[in-house]
């Protein structure tokens, strides 16, 4: 586990304010989902906790170090839900934070979706925020700061996470393995790297490449849209996604009628999609039918 290269100077730098005692003891993380903001604050409660902490970071061998690799340090915890985060939740990570350490040293907090947190929650996590015991690091993370309570944001040190640029995305998926990684494609996966280094891995639903290889042979005469539309209907949404980013390609292209139909086509699938029942097949095809029609 190591800081991913457009993370690096923020990463030294909360690193320097730690050993040096200087570090908020609450830090809000935002910034585009998928850029490894929940890796990042991994990494920086790995070296909060580490006993024998280095001017790069944890050190990898102490008894704390082992543990948080082992996934059961006891003095760190993680609040992660896939729906709301509850205020019974919250009240569980707090205490541990208030509990001694058990291996005499900081303690620290991760909620990881932030914005997840009911309102009673996000109060419980207020008077924490307000008044933190010593020795004690909250880290939440969030793609939509909008979505938490004022209050929360205002006691909280907020860090707007970048998203990598082109270059440093390819450069870092080349370093995990993705050799065949391309612009195209992560911009297909929202300029995420770790979004579609997760996809790349787990295979599941219709891949990029296979979208692609379809729309081509669609392009060149060799398929129909309802036969396409029916094999993907149950990726819709991100195939809808990635004919968006088709056709945004296709308005910078070319800068006519027709690209911009396209894509005003695609922004209203998408919130089509959003309703339970929708015919996938019949909104993929239309989809596909004006692609085509326009090339």
């Amino acid at each position: 586990m190591s800081v991913v290269p457009w993370f690096a100077t923020r990463y030294s730098r909360l690193l320097a304010r730690l050993q040096s005692r200087r570090l908020h003891h609450g830090l809000l993380l935002t910034g585009p989902p998928g850029i490894g903001k929940y890796q990042f604050a991994r990494l920086l409660a790995k070296s909060a906790l580490c006993k024998a902490l280095t001017p790069q970071g944890y050190c990898s061998a102490c008894q704390s170090c082992l543990l948080f690799d082992a996934g059961n340090h006891p003095d760190m915890a993680e609040l992660v839900s896939d729906k709301q985060l509850g205020v019974d939740a919250i009240r569980g990570g707090i205490a541990k934070l208030h509990a001694t350490a058990q291996l005499n040293g900081n303690k620290v907090l991760v909620i990881p979706q932030a914005h997840r947190m009911t309102e009673p929650a996000a109060n419980a996590l207020l008077k924490t925020l307000e008044e933190p015991t010593d020795n004690t690091f909250l880290v939440l993370i969030t793609d939509r700061p909008q979505q938490l309570l004022a209050t929360i944001v205002s006691r909280c040190e907020k860090h707007v996470m970048p998203p990598p640029d082109t270059e440093q995305a390819l450069g870092w998926l080349r370093e995990q393995g993705v050799d065949d990684a391309t612009p195209a494609l992560l911009h297909a996966y929202g300029a995420a790297p770790f979004t579609l280094l997760q996809a790349l891995r787990e295979e599941t639903g219709i891949a990029y490449r296979t979208f692609r290889e379809g729309l081509d042979t669609l392009l060149a005469g060799g398929n129909d849209a309802v036969t396409l539309a029916t094999q993907w209907q149950d990726s819709a949404p991100s195939i809808v996604g990635w004919l968006q980013q088709y056709a945004h390609e296709q308005c910078v292209q070319y800068p006519n009628a027709s690209s911009f139909s396209l894509f005003e086509a695609c922004t209203q699938a998408n919130r089509m999609l959003q309703n339970p029942g929708v015919n996938k097949v019949m909104i993929l095809s239309c989809l596909l039918a004006e692609i085509k029609q326009s090339v």
